[in-house]
């Protein structure tokens, strides 16, 4: 029986035990014959089907009550159950309850004065090595420790997420496969040491805790892959045949075990530790075989690998319950990870300097070569352009010469036809003229791209006004625009028909404005108005073609609206996508 004046103890020196292979009750259980603990530790390595029980009794032989708390050494085990003679309570990694604060799970003893219990502890592992030792500490002694540890696991968590944010970035920028192997393989250690150390599955949703307890091997496996690719990748083993046909093997090897070692049927996690074990003693005989061959950068490899190497190889043991050394420095593997980061960041540094100093090589001969290649090349763009320049000005030259011979027939034809088909000859010849107007500015001006909208409709206005003998008109043009060919060619026609139409009906000395900008940042804003009274809609030929062509232009061309008032004016106002 221990008594409860010592702040921290290990119970085991204290403690009874049996292993249980046939499930027993509690009530069974205590039936059972116990053996005394001869050591400070238990580790029964993989072992599904076989629980421990662990006997002990407590005494309170002081005047005031005492509160301990029964800490359990393993985050990892799923299923842990504290009974005494009244009642009994579950802790473990699968029943992690929300007020839990504390990365191991314990239990709260609470013992009168005076007075003693005696208590039974059945551990059950599925998934994990078997392992653990159970310690006797103060409350206060038991959470300011844990936080501690909690605190060293969040700095070290996040150098690690520095390393793999660096590593990340470095793949971004140099486009080589090394930085992202090395990227996923960290993080598959990270995930495989949060939860080892008891951090994810105290801090993670208890869905998540399940799923993660049953992927023990393809999180190995997972490992062992990126690890691989990692190697394959940063020691070139491409030129070793037989190296890298050891490396495609282990990896096919790994995801057969993955496939067929994880399922509840077939559970057998020792294989995919074996695998581990000889792959790391393969990679850091590699990674030597790989310098002596002349890949200077191997030495950073092997410098960070010698850590992760004991580390694994130490954890490994723990796990098939060779040697239990791991319950003391549960935080080495994360701690060895973070070292090895930082030499394998140390050749990544290196590798970057190579490249580097083979890149000034290469851009100085580049550069030269550069320079002879675009005196070429300028010279080919420059006569090239001034070619395509005279050729596309040469077309929008013939293209109005062809429009002018039209225009002329059509003037041949209007001084033979009677007086009423003369006005829609003419108003043809308008029409015509307005594209043919957009053709002569594109091959007179140095823009052959775009047109000045403010020349064009000025000019249009001078030939309509000409061709229908009106000379008593005045027209004010704030036009603020320059447009591509189509469009310059639908604003005239639409224009052509609006100014004819005013010219036709608008009294003496009248003003014709018309106005075009951009209304704001996406949208043109076409205004054309005089100031004659207006005129009754009921008096105009709202089907008549030039109206008509005015609303296709304006909607189904340029996809826009069109505003009319008739009211003691006739203005048109039209709006349209830039």
């Amino acid at each position: 029986m221990l008594p409860l004046s010592a702040s921290e103890v290990n119970l085991f020196k204290n403690s009874q035990i049996y292993i249980d292979k046939e499930r027993l009750s509690f009530n069974e259980i205590k039936q059972q014959r116990f053996k005394k603990m001869s050591h400070e530790h238990i580790n029964l390595g993989f072992q599904a089907d076989t629980s421990v029980w662990i006997k002990f009794s407590l005494k309170n032989e002081t005047d005031t009550p005492k509160e301990k708390i029964l800490k359990i050494n393993n985050p990892l085990l799923e299923h842990i159950t504290l009974h005494d003679q009244n009642h009994s309570s579950t802790e473990g990694m699968l029943h992690i309850h929300s007020l839990r604060t504390a990365l191991y799970p314990s239990f709260k003893l609470k013992l009168a004065p005076h007075s003693h219990k005696s208590y039974y502890l059945h551990v059950k592992n599925s998934t994990t090595s078997l392992q653990f030792s159970v310690i006797l500490t103060d409350t206060e002694n038991f959470y300011s420790n844990d936080k501690r540890k909690q605190f060293a696991i969040i700095l070290l968590i996040g150098i690690v997420i520095a390393f793999l944010i660096y590593s990340t970035a470095l793949y971004l920028y140099t486009k080589d496969a090394s930085y992202l192997y090395y990227t996923l393989y960290i993080t598959a250690i990270l995930f495989q040491q949060l939860t080892y150390i008891g951090f994810l599955p105290l801090h993670m949703p208890e869905w998540f805790t399940a799923i993660d307890n049953l992927i023990v091997v393809p999180k190995l496996g997972i490992m062992i892959i990126t690890a691989i690719l990692f190697a394959r990748s940063f020691l070139r083993t491409e030129a070793f045949k037989k190296i890298d046909t050891t490396y495609k093997i282990l990896i096919a090897l790994s995801v057969v075990q993955i496939i067929t070692l994880s399922t509840p049927w077939f559970y057998v996690p020792e294989t995919m530790i074996l695998t581990g074990l000889f792959f790391i003693f393969f990679n850091f005989f590699v990674a030597l075989y790989v310098y002596a061959k002349g890949n200077k950068q191997a030495r950073f490899f092997i410098a960070g690998w010698v850590f992760l190497l004991i580390g694994y190889f130490l954890m490994i043991l723990d796990a098939l319950g060779v040697l239990s050394v791991m319950y003391h420095l549960q935080s080495l593997v994360l701690l060895c990870t973070i070292l090895e980061a930082l030499f394998l960041l140390l050749a990544f540094a290196d590798r970057i300097n190579i490249l580097q100093v083979q890149k000034d090589h290469y851009e100085q001969n580049l550069v030269k070569e550069l320079r002879q290649r675009n005196i070429i090349v300028e010279k080919e763009v420059s006569n090239r352009t001034h070619t395509l320049n005279t050729l596309y000005r040469e077309l929008h030259h013939r293209v109005k010469n062809n429009l002018q011979i039209i225009l002329s027939i059509i003037r041949l034809q209007s001084d033979r036809a009677d007086e009423a088909v003369k006005e829609p000859l003419l108003e043809l010849e308008n029409r015509i003229r307005s594209i043919s107007k957009t053709h002569e500015l594109l091959y007179q001006n140095e823009d052959i791209e775009t047109i000045d909208m403010q020349e064009y409709i000025e000019s249009l206005c001078e030939d309509i006004e000409a061709s229908l003998s009106k000379k008593d008109l005045n027209f004010a043009i704030d036009v603020n625009a320059n447009m591509p060919l189509k469009e310059a060619v639908y604003i005239g026609l639409i224009v052509n028909e609006l100014v004819s139409n005013a010219i036709k009906y608008a009294p003496v000395n009248s003003t014709i404005t018309i106005t075009l900008g951009h209304k704001d940042s996406i949208c043109y804003n076409l205004h054309v108005s005089d100031d004659g009274d207006g005129y009754k809609h009921s008096n105009t030929a709202s089907n008549s073609l030039g109206l008509t062509l005015v609303h296709t232009l304006v909607e189904d061309q340029l996809g826009g609206t069109i505003e009319i008032n008739h009211h003691n004016t006739c203005s048109y106002d039209i709006r349209f996508k830039a």
